[in-house]
């Protein structure tokens, strides 16, 4: 497959959508309001983003169509997007690689249809929900869109295997302190529905004493640590037990 146009319009995405500085909400704080809608609390950043996303959506589509068939798909939000290309293609040939950096489990659950099912996979490689809670989403809220993605593949194809990636260890305090619960009922989702698996990779990213990701796996902007991102060493790490679970 030739991903390079793909993939450079994605990483054109995530400097437009993803990197730009954005509030991180404390769900600790006493003051703190959860949000159970669609789209993000910025009405300006989300009407930008919206056109973005259905462009990589489009663009996703018209490949799907010309495709017709993948073995393997990665779909999600930044995190899957900026998957260097030459590790999947070493690790899992023939596979394709679906996120759109910004996306959330709303966003994915709408298009699973034309971006992921069509292609009929034996396997769907997920990983989705930091965005959400850098948004404020309430944690109910998540956790019920996360069911209806794991239904919705389940009825469309009932064979097809599905490995559920945890939400990583980052730099930001604010999403260290929820991804762990989010991790844990995506275990749960896991146990309780056939052909799907969990991975969480916090033993193998987070620093020895302190719930941080190491420094040294952490993606660098400009000489300065991202928050939320990973790099290169971080993805041959994330890869490795990855491709131990697909058979």
């Amino acid at each position: 497959m030739k991903v390079l146009g793909i993939c450079f319009f994605l990483l054109s995405l995530i400097s437009c959508s993803v990197f730009q500085p954005r509030t991180i909400y404390d769900y600790y704080n006493p003051d703190f309001k959860c949000v159970d809608k669609l789209g993000v609390r910025d009405l300006d950043e989300w009407e930008s983003y919206q056109k973005l996303y259905l462009e990589a959506v489009l663009i996703y589509a018209n490949e799907n169509d010309k495709l017709k068939k993948a073995n393997i798909v990665f779909v999600g939000n930044s995190l899957i997007a900026a998957i260097p290309p030459d590790l999947i293609q070493t690790d899992f040939p023939g596979s394709v690689n679906r996120g759109i950096a910004g996306d959330m489990t709303e966003l994915l659950l709408n298009r699973l249809d034309n971006t992921v099912l069509n292609l009929k996979p034996s396997t769907i490689i997920l990983e989705i929900g930091g965005n959400d809670i850098r948004d404020g989403k309430c944690l109910d809220y998540i956790e019920g869109i996360h069911r209806l993605l794991i239904q919705k593949i389940r009825t469309s194809l009932p064979n097809t295997k599905i490995l559920i990636l945890g939400i990583p260890p980052v730099l930001s305090r604010n999403v260290n302190s929820i991804s762990p619960i989010v991790n844990a009922w995506l275990l749960r989702i896991a146990n309780e529905n056939q052909n799907v698996q969990f991975l969480d990779i916090w033993p193998e990213f987070r620093q020895k004493d302190i719930p941080f990701i190491r420094e040294e796996l952490a993606f660098s902007v400009n000489g300065k640590k991202d928050p939320i991102h990973i790099n290169r060493d971080a993805y041959i790490i994330w890869l490795r037990k990855i491709k131990s679970l697909v058979r």
